[in-house]
């Protein structure tokens, strides 16, 4: 795991060595900024025509409700006008005028004319017309100027096409003319002023017609009503049954069957298509190129519920054909109009959205190459890494893997892929590593390090991580595979240690000589009473002395033979050399032997050696003649130095142990290490004694820390050296 860390770690910093192409980014980012763009603007054209659908919804459904206001104001006034003229046609005031015909009773029936026509202001003339044709009462209304016409101002009216179809009707009946303009003298007014006249027969108490009431209705009125209703529908058109327009899309298009230089404009002939429709048809829609047109025929003068009362009261003759068609033109560029400005907005934000686009596409591009060029460099760091490194799924089958397997098995990947790892490592190896596999598919990581025999490669020294792969629910899919060829290492580790070894034993060598006095003499002791007690004995058996002796001097040369034998076989196994072997080493022991190893030196140089052993101390894994060595070195080094101190003499050997490690201590009353050596007492060739080579501490040092474990030194304050030195215990 901390080799994958280490590996890693640095992908943080790999981003600010990877080239990127900006040629490359940049048509990228046109690429997806176009895409982008597109995708964006789908929903925008959709919404765009719904939006065009709904307003065009919408204003179809303004015309329909303009036409409808429109054909309830032409009723509301033809039904007034009607109203009017039921009045004026049996009130009173006539009555008594065609009973007695004089200069009051016309005067009074002007003032009745007059007072309507103030209330109305509704027509231009109120007028009784005899059945000669000639105008006996007239009221005149112009712009406000209300007058009753004196007699000699009258006119003869026989001629005009309404009084001659009003003579044809009964009482009872009434005459309702065309939407004209009005002609006074066989001259149209100027300005033109539209009017319809109605005009109703009066009779007297006798039945007998005396005369018609016409009343000269100011069309322009309808006309301003209408105009009052356009708006965002579009424009009113008002036309007549012949298809002339009474309201029409321009002035010059109004009243062509009044002005002979407009007697083409008529719809007939500029709009064939929507007249033959508006022919066929009550109500319709009419869309063209250049406009939408919604259209309805009006029948003014059956008013809005012709069915009430109209057995009542005198009726306008022909009113079922009597009619009007009501228009509402809407311009194309009027419904263009409302979508511009939708457009507008939408373009705004279209555009605000595609620069943001644009922007996150080049950041998007960005990324796809600097991870592009991040995996190059990635596959290129991975493939000349000296570490294997492998993907290997829940079946065992390898799916990546670099090209360090191709330096080491000399397979290239497209010939690994696929392959399960029996298959690759072949039997002995895949069963060494088998436990380990079935641990990382349970989904434990693993690191272990096995002398394996790999085909092609021989045997080798690895150390193989297997780091398992979990989806997101947790499912162990797989692991990955980093294994590191130690070889070498472990070939330089064993070539260190066995130099160790040797330097070990000489170092042992060495200590033997420097103690061979000691050792002979104490080897010399037991020999000397070996020798002592077989000369009694041969005396005794050559002469008549007392044999009863003979078994306490056979017992002690045994014991001095036995004493002689153990000190040889001290010596020689601290001076052996052998091939060591790792195993459970009692610290306690050594302390011991060691202690023993330099009893008869430190007595003959007055020096005590003190245990002070914890009980129960736990073993240590490591190898015991090397670790015997390190407690001989500290503890000789100990004696060397006290040696030449005149006070107390003492070497004190104390263990101790934690829940981790077990402490070893050696303890002198010496002048103690020179502060100017400080932690160089242990480099190579340098003492701090008289004499020797300065090697005894510096072998300890490195048998120590290949065990990992340290040492270290102290000066006591009551004066000497405290050398300690601490390993891991041997887990239970």
């Amino acid at each position: 795991m901390k080799r994958l860390r280490s590996w890693l770690a640095p992908a943080r910093t790999i981003h600010r060595v990877v080239p990127v192409g900006i040629r490359q980014t940049v048509l990228l980012t046109l690429l997806l900024g176009l895409v982008f763009s597109v995708l964006l603007a789908i929903p925008f054209v959709l919404y765009h025509r719904a939006e065009s659908d709904n307003n065009l919804s919408l204003l179809q459904a303004e015309q329909e409700r303009v036409i409808k206001l429109a054909a309830g104001a032409i009723h509301q006034e033809m039904d007034a006008v009607l109203s009017d003229l039921r009045y004026l046609s049996q009130h009173n005031a006539i009555r008594n005028y065609m009973a007695h015909t004089s200069r009051g009773s016309r005067l009074d029936l002007a003032t009745e004319y007059l007072g309507l026509a103030r209330q109305k202001r509704l027509y231009d003339q109120i007028r009784f017309i005899g059945l000669d044709g000639r105008e006996e009462v007239r009221v005149n209304f112009n712009e406000d100027d209300l007058e009753i016409v004196a007699e000699q101002n009258l006119q003869d009216k026989h001629d005009r096409y309404y009084f001659e179809e009003t003579l044809w009707l009964s009482p009872g009946q009434i005459y309702v003319s065309p939407l004209d303009l009005n002609i006074e003298q066989a001259t149209l007014d100027q300005p033109p002023k539209p009017v319809i006249r109605f005009a109703a027969p009066v009779a007297d108490d006798q039945g007998l017609i005396r005369g018609m009431v016409v009343l000269n209705y100011l069309g322009q009125r309808l006309r301003d009503k209408l105009s009052a209703l356009e708006g965002q529908a579009g424009k009113i058109w008002l036309l007549n049954a012949e298809g002339y327009w009474l309201m029409g899309p321009t002035p010059e298009d109004e009243w062509g069957f009044m002005f002979p230089e407009r007697s083409q404009r008529r719809l007939a002939r500029l709009a064939p298509r929507l007249w033959q429709q508006m022919q066929a048809e009550q109500s319709g829609v009419h869309q063209s190129a250049e406009s939408w047109i919604q259209f309805e025929r009006v029948y003014p003068l059956l008013g809005e519920n012709p069915r009430a009362g109209a057995a009542h009261f005198a009726r306008p003759v022909d009113a079922d054909r009597y009619y009007w068609t009501i228009a509402v033109e809407l311009s194309q560029p009027a419904v263009q109009s409302a979508d511009i400005a939708l457009l507008k907005k939408l373009w705004m934000v279209y555009g605000a959205l595609v620069v943001f686009a644009f922007l996150g596409a080049g950041a998007f591009a960005l990324a796809i190459n600097r991870n592009k060029a991040l995996a190059r460099v990635v596959e290129k760091v991975v493939d000349n890494l000296p570490l294997l490194i492998a993907y290997v799924d829940a079946e065992q089958r390898y799916r990546f893997n670099n090209m360090a397997y191709e330096r080491l098995l000399g397979l290239k990947p497209n010939e690994i892929y696929g392959k399960t790892m029996r298959e690759l490592l072949g039997e002995p190896a895949y069963q060494a590593v088998l436990p380990y596999i079935e641990r990382a598919l349970a989904g434990e990581a693993v690191t272990f390090e096995r002398q394996l025999a790999t085909q092609g490669s021989g045997m080798n020294d690895l150390a193989i991580s297997y780091l398992p792969d979990r989806s997101p629910q947790g499912e162990v899919r797989g692991f990955y595979v980093m294994v590191n060829d130690v070889t070498l290492v472990k070939e330089s580790e064993r070539r260190d240690s066995r130099r160790m070894l040797e330097l070990a034993h000489v170092s042992r060598l060495a200590c033997m000589g420097e103690m061979a006095t000691e050792i002979a003499h104490e080897i010399n002791q037991p020999l000397a009473a070996i020798a002592m007690y077989s000369a009694a004995g041969q005396r005794i058996l050559q002469g008549d002395g007392d044999r009863s002796q003979m078994q306490g001097w056979l017992e002690a040369i045994n014991t001095q033979a036995k004493r002689a034998s153990e000190i040889v076989r001290r010596v020689r196994r601290f001076a052996q050399k052998d091939e060591h072997q790792t195993g459970p080493v009692d610290l306690g022991q050594i302390a011991r032997e060691v202690a023993a190893l330099l009893d008869h030196e430190a007595r003959s140089q007055q020096v005590e050696i003190v245990l002070e052993l914890a009980e129960d101390l736990p073993q240590v894994q490591g190898e015991r003649v090397l670790l015997e060595q390190v407690v001989f070195n500290l503890a000789r080094y100990a004696l060397d130095t006290v040696r030449a101190q005149t006070g107390e003499r003492r070497i004190t050997l104390n263990t101790a142990f934690d829940a981790q490690l077990v402490y070893v201590e050696v303890c002198d009353t010496g002048p103690g290490v020179d502060p100017a050596l400080g932690e160089h007492i242990f480099d190579s060739l340098v003492t701090g004694k008289q004499e020797g080579l300065g090697m005894g501490l510096t072998i300890s040092r490195s048998i120590i820390e290949a065990h990992a474990g340290t040492l270290r030194y102290a000066l006591n304050p009551e004066g000497g050296n405290t050398f300690m030195f601490s390993l891991a215990r041997e887990a239970e």
